[in-house]
């Protein structure tokens, strides 16, 4: 919420509006979160962030596996580029850029 805008809990939809002060428009509106029937909204918020939590553990753990990975691709392909190079018999240095002024 902005200096310029106040929050409005809708009599009628049970939304929040979020107007601008000085136009009187409507800049957001939030639908009224759904709410089992005799369902507890705190055990369902804690399950929500449980399961948000499982989520991204996984998300993280095959991160890191993902990032191994990578890093066994690119050292193998480095150690393959290394033998080309010695099995060709080049020994002259690559040129520098730096050189080329």
């Amino acid at each position: 919420m902005g200096e310029g805008t106040f929050l409005i809990d809708c009599p009628i939809c049970k939304g929040r509006i979020e107007v601008d002060k000085k136009s009187g428009l409507v800049l957001r509106h939030w639908e009224k979160p759904e709410t089992k029937a005799g369902g507890d909204p705190m055990q369902d918020a804690f399950k929500k962030m449980k399961e948000d939590k499982s989520r991204l553990e996984s998300y993280f753990t095959n991160a890191g596996k993902s990032m191994e990975d990578k890093k066994k691709e690119l050292e193998e392909k480095f150690e393959k580029e290394k033998k080309r190079i010695k099995d060709s018999g080049d020994t002259s240095r690559p040129i520098n850029p730096m050189d080329l002024d």
